[in-house]
């Protein structure tokens, strides 16, 4: 039966982009935890994205589904022979292009649950937005409160939102062996983020261009791929820290890579919820960040690292200057955000509660 509790969920995951960021990365961890609950899932993603090598990689079923933009009549005729061959019982779309739709096609092909994510700290600007996410969908999940209260400003009703933070595999992230960087003999600040004007890259190499003058062997380490990486790289050249700067391009080995960090710091202007913080904390990391969207809401200041203002390098500098002086602190701050993860941001804590989502929606839905 339909709404039998304890039979698994058939589920479609929809996400429509090339490339591979966090959003693709908490999407797979999503997957395979629920597949690993015995949940069948699929995914429908661009043939040759980097989500479809990591899915199948994953022995997770992926289905060809392109769409350039929200009104694309070819899209939404893909989509509907997808859903018309199976009998899915929630499709849940990753992406904000896919959002109408998957509204329109699961509502002609009668899915019973429509589900989004809302992952990044934008405001809707467009009537259209507010359209798509009170009608083409039955909840959307925020990665965080920070991304809940933006949505709420953009006119979306606050009965269909729902907060789910981000959560990863402490057991997993300790079985990684350190990847090999090299760098000086000194101390080790690390960021992982792509290369996109809100990350905030251009901050974090001012503060280092200040931070050497008096510690010349600390390295900074900058993981990730992006339009700006270019402009970043000749921008160390122009402040003279090239020799301090290792730009790593992009690298499928987070967990591992940031067991060589020392302080992990994420100069962000704009920030839904970081994953990319969250393994730092797991791996016993104090972090130096900015007060934006939802690293508040992960980061408590003073205890498991240092917040400060955005686009300030000055005070970047200050603070990872605080915990470069001292490893009292770094050990006490990261033992600390070691903790805060296993209590508040375990991957199975975000399966429990989107599964227990699902199976909500699903029995107060008219198809039951």
């Amino acid at each position: 039966m339909k709404n039998d509790p304890s039979r698994p969920l058939n589920i479609l995951f929809l996400d429509s982009d090339m490339v591979w960021r966090g959003g693709q990365e908490q999407l797979l961890t999503l997957m395979q935890g629920l597949k690993a609950r015995g949940h069948q899932v699929m995914v429908a993603t661009p043939t040759h994205s980097a989500l479809t090598q990591k899915g199948q990689q994953s022995n997770i079923p992926t289905l060809p589904f392109n769409q350039r933009n929200e009104f694309s009549p070819l899209a939404l005729g893909q989509l509907w022979r997808i859903l018309h061959k199976r009998d899915f019982d929630v499709i849940h779309s990753n992406t904000p292009r896919v959002i109408l739709a998957a509204g329109l096609a699961s509502k002609l092909c009668r899915v019973p649950v429509r589900v989004s994510s809302r992952r990044v700290n934008f405001p809707l600007r467009s009537p259209l937005s507010r359209l798509k996410y009170n009608w083409a969908q039955e909840k959307i999940v925020t990665v965080s409160a920070s991304v809940r209260e933006t949505l709420l400003r953009g006119g979306v009703h606050p009965e269909r939102i729902r907060v789910i933070y981000e959560g990863v595999d402490v057991k997993w992230i300790d079985l990684q062996k350190p990847s090999s960087v090299t760098t000086r003999n000194g101390l080790v600040v690390g960021t992982v983020a792509h290369m996109s004007p809100e990350k905030g890259h251009d901050i974090l190499l001012q503060a280092a261009s200040e931070i050497v003058l008096q510690f010349p062997h600390v390295t900074f380490v900058l993981v990730g791929d992006g339009k700006l990486a270019s402009k970043l790289a000749r921008r160390t050249t122009q402040l003279g820290i090239e020799d301090n700067v290792i730009f790593t391009g992009f690298r499928s080995d987070i967990e591992a890579l940031v067991k060589n960090f020392d302080i992990f710091c994420l100069p962000s202007l704009s920030e839904g919820l970081s994953s990319a913080i969250l393994i730092a904390m797991a791996n016993r990391l104090p972090v130096v960040a900015t007060t934006v969207g939802g690293i508040p809401e992960l980061v408590i200041d003073g205890q498991t690292g240092l917040l400060v203002s955005p686009d300030h390098p000055g005070k970047l500098a200050s603070a990872l200057l605080k915990l470069i002086r001292s490893a009292p602190l770094r050990q006490q701050m990261g033992d600390a955000a070691r903790r805060r993860v296993e209590e508040n941001f375990t991957l199975e804590r975000k399966l429990d509660q989107t599964e227990r989502l699902y199976r909500q929606l699903l029995a107060s839905t008219d198809f039951g």
